[in-house]
């Protein structure tokens, strides 16, 4: 089995959840009435991706803190939101192209 990992920036959670997850309806009204037009009334998200690894805030420049833990100046977060893809043989990886970012350091890799 081939693999490409691929580091992504994505303006937020919204834009990194849609271009992952796809929505997927899993219930409709009305159910009773196999005439009716079925209106989708519940849905959940199924990932595209075999291996997704969405980040926590990825630190820039550590925060430093005195000897009781007082913060003393804050920590700095890269911008973006970010998530890592080991994207398989055969998954869309056209989607996740034009996220993808090149990573001197990585904050987490794939074991």
């Amino acid at each position: 089995m081939h693999y490409t990992d691929y580091y992504l920036k994505f303006a937020d959670e919204a834009e990194c959840r849609a271009t992952l997850f796809e929505k997927v309806a899993i219930a409709w009204e009305p159910q009773d009435d196999p005439e009716a037009e079925r209106v989708a009334t519940e849905w959940e998200e199924r990932p595209r991706f075999r291996n997704i690894d969405i980040l926590p805030l990825v630190v820039d420049q550590a925060g430093t803190y005195d000897e009781e833990g007082n913060e003393l100046a804050a920590p700095v977060f890269v911008d973006g939101f970010h998530a890592n893809v080991r994207a398989l043989d055969g998954e869309p990886v056209d989607l996740i192209e034009p996220f993808k970012v090149n990573v001197n350091s990585p904050a987490r890799v794939w074991a």
